[in-house]
């Protein structure tokens, strides 16, 4: 019997809780006999020995500035040379301000994170990056051995055992009934003074919505709830005002089961990257606006279009909203409703594709 643990150490925002939990879903699909041990505390403490008693360890990573703070700061990192079991990271990301090529190409990865990550591969773990810029970023680094997996979120069992020429995308947009769309607020809200301008974004946004589709009913989603440390002031002003507008509000903290809430609805278009990531598993048409290169990698790899929040050549340390959001979106879903501009069916199939030739290969070399 395999014995895997799978480690992570989230906080409040529900999307990585909903990493963990799709990511242990695939590996006991791929292994029903597999013993998974899921801890998810932030301060967990391992004895080296305790470690080495499991065939695989399997969890999230970083990069760069990310890395520094994570990876760096984990159990994994610190007592590695004490540890003989295969750690296999998932859903390796990075931090970064766009995805222009300065921050492509020249992205800072120290020397000691590089040897470390290469360290991991030659000892038999893995390194899955979670897109295709990550990807393009770890190699162009010298990190070798990267496999491009995707996110584990984009894998819903339940849609990939539907037969290939079925999961796609039942009719075009332009066919779909608007009745209920889900708006997501705004991931970078830690800086206090860039709270008045994200408000004003979002509410433009929903205005927007509500006189585009008047008969919908619009839900607002909080992926790390109301009273969190940075943006407690901006979630509950925002909150506070949707309800002014007849505007439900749903949060979807600490529990991948809360992102259920989003199976009855129509569309999504909004800020945060998981929101956007469920509803793509799930079949449900969705739009993200890009607040940093974590956006801009995902709809680069699924082929769909770059919106951004920000103005061009601002950055998210210096905000600057973009002054065209309203009027870009506008001409899309224009696009969308009468000439199916966005095919989700091939959106789909750019999922499967990864999993049959990224997720599978790694899900393989984890089970081993």
């Amino acid at each position: 019997m395999k014995k895997i643990l799978l480690y992570g150490r989230p906080y409040s925002n529900g999307g990585d809780f909903l990493i963990y939990d799709r990511i242990r879903r695939l590996l006991q699909a791929a292994c029903p006999d597999a013993q998974i041990t899921l801890n998810l505390q932030n301060d967990a403490q391992f004895a080296p020995e305790e470690l080495n008693g499991y065939d695989a360890i399997v969890t999230g990573g970083g990069g760069a500035q990310f890395a520094e703070a994570y990876v760096r700061t984990s159990f994994f990192f610190q007592h590695f040379d004490e540890i003989k079991t295969p750690i296999h990271y998932m859903g390796t990301g990075l931090y970064g301000a766009d995805g222009e090529d300065v921050t492509r190409y020249e992205y800072p990865y120290s020397d000691e994170m590089i040897n470390y990550f290469n360290q991991v591969t030659e000892r038999g773990g893995q390194l899955a990056s979670r897109d295709w810029v990550v990807d393009e970023i770890l190699r162009n680094s010298g990190v070798k051995g990267v496999v491009m997996a995707g996110c584990p979120a984009w894998y819903d069992l339940e849609m990939l055992a539907r037969p290939e020429t079925d999961a796609v995308f039942q009719g075009s947009f332009a066919d779909r009934k608007i009745r209920k769309i889900a708006v997501s607020n705004h991931g970078l809200t830690k800086n206090a003074q860039d709270h008045g301008r994200k408000l004003s974004q979002i509410e433009a946004l929903i205005l927007f919505l509500k006189e585009k589709y008047p008969d919908a009913e619009i839900m607002l989603t909080f992926n790390d709830g109301y009273l969190t440390k940075y943006s407690k002031d901006y979630n509950l002003t925002l909150q506070k005002w949707a309800q002014e507008q007849d505007v439900s509000c749903v949060e979807l903290s600490s529990d991948a089961a809360k992102f259920k809430a989003l199976d009855e609805i129509d569309l999504h278009i909004g800020f945060r990257v998981h929101t956007h990531i469920y509803c793509i598993s799930r079949m449900i048409p969705s739009l993200l606006i890009e607040e940093d290169i974590r956006g801009f990698g995902m709809n680069e790899t699924l082929g769909l279009p770059h919106i951004t929040a920000y103005a061009q050549h601002s950055k998210p340390e210096d905000f600057a909203e973009n002054p065209y959001l309203i009027k870009q979106l506008a001409v899309l879903l224009e696009q969308m409703e009468t000439q199916g501009r966005i095919d989700y069916g091939e959106v789909y199939r750019i999922i499967r594709g990864c999993y049959r030739t990224g997720m599978q290969v790694w899900l393989s070399n984890v089970l081993k």
